[in-house]
Formats: structure tokens, C-alpha cells, sequence
């Protein structure tokens, strides 16, 4: 592209800028306006050789009567659609009352529709202070002053650099989208839909409590008689809950669904029928059934058990579905299989149905051996709200070793890489998937009586947010003494054709 093709290109897309504006204007709808300061920045920074920033967005002083700024230089800019006298003459009022000509030589007013053929000098000149020079015919600029001054340039690779400005924002494409999003988006009254990250739980209105009743010396000789034949030194004393469930393995159940405090057992479990396992470990004979509503209201204290009570039984749930609680982070994470370490998909419903690598392989660039695994991981909390419960999902990821369980050491960096590809939307997406596993029944037969989880409805927020504040990193690379790894996003979570 030479010199007269960047000229035609600028003059042509200059054009469409101002018909844009007073388009917008016209509707009552002046955020375009905003929109056309950052716009500016890059294009008068070519044009007059400054470094302008977007007060707007850079300072927390507010600097009245300026939008745009470059202290080294002195120089400041208002962008504004209003071209009367009037406008000019009240910004300069406010410029000169505040004693910003003591932080600036020269102020420009950029109209972004048109100015007015004349401005009265001597009108002007009454506000302006001694010794600083404003000039109506030389700050006072529109399109068509850009436009000589473009032209006036030496540097065609500047020129063409003005006019890829111009013409990426400019195109088609661009104003079709930006009629889209400031028409129905933050311009406009309608509401934005809200996906609180919150799944709403059910569970049974009563829990039984009992008092424990195991014989906790001989399950610690047992206990000690296998770490020696393992070769490991005997312990003086273990965790209760440790020794409650080496008595439920004994019995050939598994279940965590459970807590102890206090020396009682807590569980939604019908703990008085004695076919239930966990019948084995409490006296028959202090078992009570309390409601739930009961409990967690009396005090803080109760709240705080009956909230572990349901991450543990959450977390038995959680294993119907191959899920697994990781102590150590204090994580659910997708369970590897440790016999076999592989990938691991799943399937899913969005916009369509599809599949997800939830564990995924992380091998060498250099010779294509087997790093580590990562797994798709939530945080989760519980939360009650009025008379309903929900549980807060907030997404992760874990990175394992080898045997796909064990922590890998360079965790930390590899999070942080990924942290930084990840955008909101692709967060979003993650929740998503991770919600509609969690809370579809359809590909499970086994059930689980006692909890229930349902998709959570949308909530209504006005004004719209612009989602293009939340800026993608292109990659990363792990560096140092750690093995090279290119983090490179995950192309499941940013394919929106999935997603509704």
C-alpha cells in the first residue's frame, strides 16, 4: 500500500468515523463518544509525535476539561462532538480555573463531528491568561486538519501506519459489531444476562447424630501392625477419624459421607438401621435424628460443622462421578486412574453435545516424555441464601506427576501460565462444563439420595458490562530449571459453537 493509497484510505475511513458519531449522537447514545477518545490516542500520538494516554483510564485524579494527555510534552486534548462557542468557552474556563495551564503549554479541542467555520478570537482571548497561547484557528481542529496534517508527513510507513488505524476500526466488520454492541448492549436499557456462580443444592430436612463407639486400641495395634510390615515406624496415636475408617474398611464399606465432632458422628445416613455400615461404629443407643434448619441456626459453630457435613457428603457424591477430594489444596479435581494414568474426556451438553479432555497429558517439546497431567478442578463452598443453599464452583485446574495423583512440583508455574490465558469467557465455559456434570443425571444410574444438585437460573443486570476489558495473553512458557512446557490454551474452552 504507497503513499496516495494510505491518503485515500485515511480520508475514507475519517469520514465514516464522523458519520458514525453523529449517527449515535443523533439517538441520544454518546459512549461512542468514549469509544472515539481511545480510538485517538494512537492515531494524534502518529500525527503530532506525542505519547497522549486516555486520562480516563490512567489517572485517578480527575482532570476536568481534558480527556486526553502527555505530560512530558505539555500538551492536552479534549475530544468532543459539541462544537458551539460555548463549549469551547466553558472548557476553557474550567481548564484555566483548576490551573491546569501550569501542567500544560497547549490545549487542543479535537471535534470529532465538525467545527464551526469561525470562532470569535477576541472572545477567547478575554478568558486566557497572559502568557499562555491559544489560538481558535490552531486548536480548534476537526477531521479535516488531521487530514492535513497527515498529509503533510514525510514518513509514508507512518501514513500507512495512521491508515491501518483507520481502516481496522473502521471496516465493515468493526461497525457492524459496534452497532450491535452499543445498540443492544451498554448504550441501551437492556439488561444483561448473569450467570452467578452458584449451583443450588437440596438435601434431607434431618441428619442423625450418635456417639462413637469404636475400640480405638485395637484398631491402632492393627493399624501399627501394618505400617511396621511396611516398613514404617508405629504411631502412638491416631486421628479418630483415621481409625473409624480402617473399622469401615474392615467391614467392607468405603464410604466418607460423615464427620466426627465432638466425639459423635454426624450423617445424613439413617445411622439407626443396623444394615447401614456406619451403625457398626456408634452406640445404638444415642442416636437422634435433628433438623437440619434447626442445627445450623442455633449458632456459628453449628453452622460451620453442618457445612462440612455437606462438603463430605458432597464429596461422596462427587465419587459416583469420578471426582475426587484433594486434601492437600483443598480441591475437587477429576480422579486419574492410578493403576493406568491416562487422558480423560467426558461428555457434556451445551449448545450441542460435545466432549471435554478433563485430564489431559502434558509432554515434552524436546523429547515428547510425559511431564505431568492436568485436571480440570473447582474450589467449592456453601453459602445460604434466605431459605435456599447453593454451593459456590469456582474453577482451577491441578497438576499432578507421573502417577496422576501426587502434586506436581512445579504446580505453582504451570498455574500462573495458564492463569494468564485464561479469559472471562473461557472461565465461563469451564464453569459450565463443570455445573452440567455435576448436576445431569442422565449419563449416571447410580443415584444418590442425599444431596441434589440443579442449575442454577440466570440473573438480569442493567447496565450491560464490556467483556473486552478482560485481555488474553498470547502464550507462556515456563522457565528457570523447570522443563520447557508451551501452556497453550485450552481450544475445548474457547470453542463458543459448543456454548449457547
Amino acid at each position: 500500500m504507497n503513499r496516495i493509497e494510505s491518503i485515500g484510505k485515511i480520508v475514507k475511513y475519517s469520514s465514516i468515523f464522523v458519520n458514525e458519531v453523529e449517527g449515535f449522537n443523533a439517538l441520544n447514545q454518546y459512549h461512542i463518544n468514549i469509544h472515539a477518545e481511545n480510538f485517538l490516542v494512537p492515531v494524534l500520538n502518529e500525527v503530532f509525535g506525542l505519547s497522549l494516554e486516555n486520562l480516563n483510564a490512567t489517572q485517578k485524579k480527575n482532570f476536568p476539561a481534558i480527556d486526553l494527555a502527555d505530560f512530558a510534552n505539555r500538551v492536552a486534548f479534549q475530544i468532543t462532538a459539541t462544537s458551539t462557542s460555548d463549549k469551547i468557552t466553558e472548557s476553557l474556563k474550567t481548564f484555566f480555573k483548576f490551573e491546569l495551564h501550569k501542567l500544560f503549554d497547549v490545549i487542543y479541542f479535537y471535534i470529532i463531528t465538525h467545527k464551526k467555520p469561525r470562532y470569535s478570537e477576541s472572545k477567547l482571548k478575554e478568558i486566557v491568561p497572559s502568557g499562555f497561547h491559544f489560538s481558535p484557528s490552531d486548536h480548534i481542529i476537526d477531521k479535516d486538519d488531521i487530514l492535513k496534517l497527515i498529509n503533510q508527513l514525510s514518513s509514508t510507513p507512518k501514513i500507512q501506519s495512521i491508515a491501518k488505524l483507520y481502516e481496522l476500526e473502521f471496516s465493515d466488520v468493526q461497525l457492524e459489531n459496534r452497532k450491535k454492541l452499543f445498540t443492544s448492549g451498554y448504550l441501551s436499557n437492556e439488561p444483561e444476562k448473569i450467570i452467578p456462580n452458584l449451583l443450588k443444592i437440596t438435601f434431607p430436612a434431618t441428619f442423625y447424630k450418635a456417639e462413637l463407639n469404636i475400640n480405638e486400641e485395637d484398631l491402632s495395634s492393627e493399624l501399627n501392625e501394618s505400617l511396621v510390615a511396611n516398613g514404617r515406624k508405629p504411631k502412638k496415636k491416631f486421628w479418630k477419624e483415621k481409625l473409624v475408617k480402617h473399622q469401615l474398611k474392615k467391614l467392607g464399606a468405603k464410604c466418607e459421607d460423615w464427620l466426627l465432632f465432638e466425639n459423635c458422628l454426624y450423617t445424613f445416613k439413617d445411622i439407626s438401621n443396623i444394615g447401614e455400615p456406619l451403625n457398626k461404629v456408634i452406640d445404638n443407643g444415642t442416636v437422634i435424628e435433628i433438623r437440619c434448619e434447626d442445627f445450623y441456626g442455633r449458632n456459628d459453630d453449628n453452622m460451620k460443622v453442618f457445612k462440612h457435613l455437606l462438603r463430605k457428603t458432597f464429596g461422596e457424591y462427587c465419587k459416583i462421578k469420578g471426582i475426587e477430594w484433594y486434601g492437600r489444596k483443598k480441591i475437587f479435581r477429576f480422579a486419574n486412574n492410578q493403576n493406568n494414568p491416562s487422558t480423560k474426556k467426558i461428555k457434556w451438553r451445551g449448545k450441542k453435545e460435545a466432549t471435554k479432555t478433563v485430564i489431559a497429558e502434558i509432554r515434552s517439546k524436546k523429547d515428547n516424555h510425559l511431564i505431568c497431567y492436568r485436571s480440570l478442578a473447582f474450589h467449592c463452598s456453601f453459602i445460604s441464601i434466605d431459605d435456599d443453599w447453593f454451593m459456590i464452583i469456582n474453577p482451577t485446574w491441578s497438576f499432578t506427576n507421573a502417577d496422576g495423583y501426587r502434586q506436581s512440583r512445579y504446580e505453582s508455574s504451570y498455574m500462573s501460565g495458564i492463569k494468564k490465558l485464561e479469559n472471562n469467557n473461557s472461565v465461563y465455559n469451564c464453569f459450565r462444563i463443570i455445573v452440567f456434570y455435576l448436576a445431569d443425571t442422565e449419563l449416571f444410574h447410580e443415584k444418590y439420595p442425599y444431596i441434589n444438585l440443579v442449575q442454577t437460573a440466570t440473573l438480569n443486570m442493567s447496565p450491560q458490562l464490556d467483556e473486552k476489558k478482560w485481555k488474553q495473553v498470547k502464550s507462556v512458557v515456563s522457565t528457570g530449571d523447570i522443563v520447557e512446557m508451551d501452556l497453550l490454551k485450552d481450544n475445548e474452552l474457547f470453542d463458543n459453537s459448543y456454548f449457547e
